[in-house]
């Protein structure tokens, strides 16, 4: 445990996840060509971004069962092979219904992938870091985003549609040879291979017991508060947003994306940090993470015309926050739950996001051409993807925020109220911060 073959096996797993996650963002920079090479308006380019997400969030328990069942390597090694299998549909569809195959595949082998890295780490490391681990995870995401945002943007511009997924499908297959050669699922000698844990209990009341811990349903509200709203920028919207709406060059967009990868990078490793060093504190920094969102995203959509260049880039920011703040549900489904059960607690958690994520990226789309329909019938010349539209259709994810807010206050009250009976009191965060004012001039 600890040791650098631990390193080495989470460091396979964060590759394969580094790939899904490029194969998931992918359809994030070619919105514009999407819609040109398939012909389609806002609500159907909506649709084959969403059908990805909604496939991910229906199959995370499924795949959280499985997990238990026959261990991560199993399911990280079958995702990137579905993976691929994917995005080679993806390069050769001419038509819409060829490459939502293409996208539904990629989110059965997308769905597999974090939450089997995020048990692997369990299975290799212990202590303290493991609340780390799980940003530094995240953190190897970031990496595939970035690699969307940029060289993938340049190189389908460069080398066209077919090439550029077809190249993403090869990077699939070296991280299914990658996972086979070096990951495992636990050291020799160490925690048990998953499939080899007898749970006579079978898989449905262990999936309940999962869902019944409140720490398990407080990382759901955790997940679907913080991340629906930068995937809805990041997979989909936020490319034509900065192009279409407000008017940036292309290159300056992929910047502005770019800037919420960096962000996530720098600020991932010091949430982890700070679960780790005050993990009776998670819940205060993810609600001040959702209010910040939810704030950032209403004065930039009440901005009188465009938002100035500090506005957005302010917004990238936060929203590159958002990311890692969702990641800590994962930490709460950790502690709240027994190791032969995390898997199915991690699918519980992962749903969360990418349900949200699932409602509002079809509902932006369909607001977006309503939006269009009534100013054209008005008598008015605007673009599909005109910035008034833009702020109406954008506005509707700030229902989900409030509702993710209000939902981890309530799930946050029940979590503490079991703890209690478990004799462990959380005070109110003032008492804690003089606690360690103390402790520091000590």
């Amino acid at each position: 445990m600890n040791s650098a073959r631990s390193w080495l096996v989470w460091g396979a797993g964060a590759f394969a996840y580094i790939i899904a996650i490029l194969h998931r963002s992918s359809l994030g920079v070619a919105g514009p060509d999407a819609a040109e090479r398939f012909e389609v308006q806002a609500t159907l380019l909506a649709t084959l971004g969403a059908v990805q997400i909604g496939v991910y969030a229906a199959m995370q328990v499924p795949v959280g069962v499985l997990l238990d069942r026959y261990g991560p390597r199993m399911l990280i090694a079958s995702g990137a092979i579905i993976m691929a299998t994917g995005q080679v549909l993806v390069a050769f569809a001419e038509d819409l219904p060829l490459a939502v195959v293409g996208r539904v595949l990629i989110g059965i082998g997308d769905a597999a992938t974090f939450i089997s890295v995020i048990r692997l780490q369990s299975g290799w490391f212990t202590g303290r870091i493991v609340a780390q681990m799980s940003q530094w995870t995240a953190v190897g995401g970031q990496l595939g985003q970035l690699a969307s945002a940029v060289p993938f943007a340049w190189f389908l511009h460069q080398a066209g549609w077919t090439l550029s997924f077809g190249t993403l499908a090869a990077l699939g297959l070296v991280a299914f040879v990658v996972v086979l050669l070096l990951v495992f699922d636990a050291p020799p000698g160490g925690t048990p291979a998953t499939g080899s844990i007898d749970v006579p209990e079978g898989w449905w009341p262990r999936l309940k017991a999962a869902f019944r811990q409140p720490g398990t349903r407080l990382g759901f509200w955790t997940h679907f508060s913080l991340l629906a709203s930068t995937n809805v920028f990041m997979l989909l919207w936020g490319f034509p947003m900065l192009v279409d709406g407000l008017g940036y060059t292309t290159t300056a967009a992929a910047g502005l994306m770019s800037v919420v990868v960096v962000t996530g990078m720098v600020v991932g490793p010091i949430v982890g940090i700070t679960t780790a060093r005050f993990p009776l504190r998670r819940s205060t920094l993810v609600l001040c993470i959702v209010a910040l969102v939810m704030l950032t995203w209403s004065v930039v959509l009440l901005w009188p015309g465009h938002p100035p260049a500090w506005l957005v880039l302010t917004l990238v920011i936060v929203l590159g926050i958002a990311g890692p703040g969702s990641t800590v549900g994962f930490d709460f489904a950790r502690t709240f739950n027994p190791l032969r059960v995390l898997g199915s607690a991690n699918g519980i958690v992962n749903i969360g996001g990418f349900l949200a994520s699932f409602a509002i990226m079809p509902a932006i789309g369909i607001l977006l051409d309503v939006v269009h329909s009534v100013r054209v019938a008005a008598g008015e010349q605007v673009g599909l993807y005109d910035w008034e539209g833009f702020r109406i259709a954008l506005s509707s994810q700030l229902v989900l925020l409030v509702l993710g807010f209000a939902m981890v206050v309530r799930m946050r009250r029940i979590t503490r109220s079991r703890m209690r009976e478990e004799g462990i009191e959380v005070g109110p965060i003032w008492t804690a911060i003089a606690r360690w004012m103390r402790d520091r001039k000590g």
